[in-house]
């Protein structure tokens, strides 16, 4: 297939025309167990340099925080990150939508400033009304949780589920089992359709959310362009990436946040999450770094710990190589430490069944304790510590009994026990950093820094246990290695993908890990065509012809480097209709795989095993009819009708085009065809077109 570059230059990001003088950058780090969203408004003419870390900011206030974090609300010691968490409920009656302050019943500046303290404390004593809501996210479903009396059983709460996306993780597989039953039971409630709509469903509170804030903050503006950054995990399969961009661009469009441009999100930036955290890491401390140093990123996340390598192969603007060495995993992050939080509690509190009244259970108390020892001690003990201070547990009408150390309405937790609780998960990051120090030195490859990054990384044991492994060791030139941790390490990545995202320059090169093809209805050659030899046609009822319908030809091949902008040969397509046919209605597919394929197969054939769906465009052509421009054409030699009483039929002709722009596909018809001279009896016009996002086919932090 022939191909036509057009101006291969640089990064000109913006596709849609705006009077805006402003860009409004939005990065989102949806994370295992919490998530986060940071932002930075930029002006559209000012250098690619004049923008840094101190300029971005991160969305706080969210719904339901301080009925969870504390006893009062205070605007100030608001959280910048909020849990990954969804819970629908079941019971709740379907007619019932959740008003629009519950879904982002946030606290903006504009808004408290004009409220009293009554009307604050009335706004958030509405449990009656919320307990018919069909879906609570973030903080409400940890709020609900502590509600110790509440029924469980017409409820269905979701965590970690997007571990649901890398399919392939063996360490995951657990996790994937646990959640598969509450998957399968929202699926035949047909509340969602797949792991996809649950990450529809949480961006979309959190982009509400975010919108309600940036508006309270006028940041967000009506003629405001604005540009999504996503996060994902540096090692993950493009399916995944497409899952998730998918989910994102149907919250877009949910919420409002972003530019929807042909149905799609328009030029979506993806970075991956190691190199967003290491960029925001070294600005922090605005620490020297240098053209082929090594670095080792410990990901310290709720569900798993990862320990990748890179080599720095730029340093101002911060970009790293492929990993110098194999990625090491273990499911051993911060949500295992409330596991064995919670069992320690239901060990304890297992025979005290006079506590189980008024609604409550054993397992509805611990959930409630879990969550306060999640949102508070957790996060500030160091169990490597020879002494340090074990809050007792509030356990309402818990009875004194001096054998199991329980006072009136009181757990103690011994020293022992705690660091029992946290041991699994500090001894899985330590054992993964050696083995990457390990596997690096038979390398070679002289360490020079490790960064601790993931919302586990703000843990004081871990930093303390890492450290401690780091003491230990030199690097291959014998020289100490030095282990570096973020200020903030909850909105990390997201700060660090808008940091990224602010200079695109030295990027990857543009090399696509997907191939792309529209499905086609191909005239049977089995002389000229291998892939039509051994495939029965099919008769086209309207002109008589022999086809071979649903093929794929593939104009976009996986391993392909692909220019900024590149627009591909025409194709000329062919629907026919009867006669009779009063609307001559075409419909153009397009096709993505991560694999590479050969054209002209049917979509169903081993060839194109792994082929997926992925955008059409609906192409009314009755005018062609209607306004004279065809004729009623009678059957060709071809044909298997012949005849006086052969019937006649319409036929429509028009160019498919494929158009790389950025990290978007469009994809247009055009009308009408060239003739044999090359030349249009008629002006050409596009009739109809479609975009689809190609973010995902590249490496993250492709331009």
């Amino acid at each position: 297939m022939a191909e036509v570059d057009i101006d291969a230059a640089g990064d000109t990001e913006a596709t849609t025309e705006t009077s805006a003088s402003e860009r409004l950058i939005v990065a989102v780090d949806f994370g295992t167990t919490f998530s986060s969203v940071a932002y930075a408004t930029v002006n559209i003419d000012s250098p690619i340099n004049a923008h840094g870390l101190a300029d971005i900011k991160c969305i706080s206030k969210f719904p339901d925080d301080y009925h969870v974090t504390s006893n009062t609300y205070d605007p100030e010691s608001s959280r910048e990150d909020v849990p990954t968490e969804l819970w629908y409920n079941l019971d709740a009656p379907k007619t019932h939508t959740p008003p629009a302050s519950h879904a982002s019943s946030g606290r903006s500046d504009s808004l408290a400033s004009n409220e009293s303290d009554s009307e604050m404390d009335g706004e958030f004593t509405d449990d009656e009304d919320r307990a018919n809501d069909r879906l609570f996210w973030g903080f409400g479903v940890q709020k609900y949780l502590k509600k110790m009396d509440i029924p469980k059983d017409g409820t269905t709460r979701l965590t970690r589920f997007k571990l649901m996306l890398d399919e392939k993780k063996i360490e995951t597989n657990d996790v994937r089992s646990e959640l598969l039953p509450i998957i399968k039971k929202l699926k035949r409630r047909e509340v969602i359709r797949d792991v996809g709509d649950l990450i529809r469903d949480y961006l979309e509170q959190l982009f509400i959310h975010t919108m309600t804030e940036l508006r309270g903050l006028h940041v967000l503006k009506d003629n405001t362009t604005v540009e999504l950054v996503l996060c994902v995990p540096a090692v993950w399969p493009s399916k995944a990436c497409r899952i998730m961009q998918a989910a994102m661009l149907e919250a877009v469009k949910l919420s409002g946040l972003g530019v929807w441009t042909n149905y799609s999100l328009d030029n979506l930036f993806i970075v991956s999450e190691p190199e967003a955290a290491a960029a925001c890491v070294l600005a922090e401390d605005n620490n020297d770094i240098y053209a082929s140093e090594t670095i080792v990123v410990i990901d310290a996340g709720g569900g798993t710990i990862d320990a990748i390598t890179y080599k720095i192969t730029n340093s101002k603007p911060l970009r790293l190589s492929a990993e110098v060495v194999p990625s090491t995993t273990k499911l051993c992050g911060a949500s295992y430490i409330n596991e064995r939080y919670q069992k320690l509690l239901l060990d304890r509190l297992n025979e005290e069944t006079y506590l189980e009244k008024n609604g409550k259970t054993i397992k509805s108390i611990v959930e409630a304790k879990v969550i306060d020892f999640e949102n508070g001690e957790k996060r500030q003990l160091n169990t490597l510590k020879e002494k340090f201070g074990v809050q007792r547990v509030y356990i309402d009408d818990l009875r004194r009994d001096d054998a199991k150390r329980f006072t009136q309405n009181r757990l103690s937790i011994t020293r022992r026990e705690m660091r029992d609780v946290f041991e699994f998960s500090l001894e899985g990051a330590a054992d993964l950093l050696t083995e990457q120090l390990e596997l690096l030195k038979a390398k070679g490859h002289p360490v020079q820094k490790v960064i601790l990054i993931g919302g586990f990384g703000q843990s004081p044991a871990l930093r303390a246990r890492l450290k401690a492994v780091l003491a230990s060791e030199r690097n291959s030139l014998d020289e100490e290695i030095e282990f570096l941790t973020p200020n903030l390490p909850s909105t990390v990545v997201a700060r660090g993908a808008v940091l990224r995202a602010l200079n695109k320059n030295s990027g990857p090169r543009r090399i696509t890990d997907c191939s792309y093809g529209f499905l086609r209805t191909e005239p049977w050659e089995p002389d000229q065509i291998p892939a039509h030899s051994k495939v029965k046609c099919h008769i086209d009822k309207a002109d008589g012809e022999k086809y071979v319908d649903n093929t794929i030809d593939w104009l976009i091949v996986k391993n392909q480097e692909l220019p900024y902008h590149k627009e591909f040969e025409p194709i000329i397509v062919k629907h026919t209709f009867p006669q009779n046919r009063r609307e001559l209605i075409c419909i153009e597919e397009v096709y993505v795989s991560d694999y590479v394929h050969e054209s002209h197969y049917r979509k169903s054939h081993a060839m194109n095993k792994g082929a997926e769906f992925a955008g059409k465009i609906v192409v009314n052509m009755t005018f062609l009819k209607d306004k004279g421009y065809i004729k009623l054409q009678s059957p060709s030699i071809y044909s298997t009708y012949s005849g006086p009483k052969a019937p006649q039929h319409w036929s429509v002709e028009f160019q498919l085009v494929m158009i790389v722009d950025g990290r978007n596909l469009r994809y247009e018809a055009r009308w009408p065809i060239p003739d044999e001279n090359g030349q249009h009896h008629h002006e050409q016009s596009v009739q109809e077109k479609g975009q689809i996002s190609i973010a995902a086919a590249f490496k993250p932090g492709t331009a």
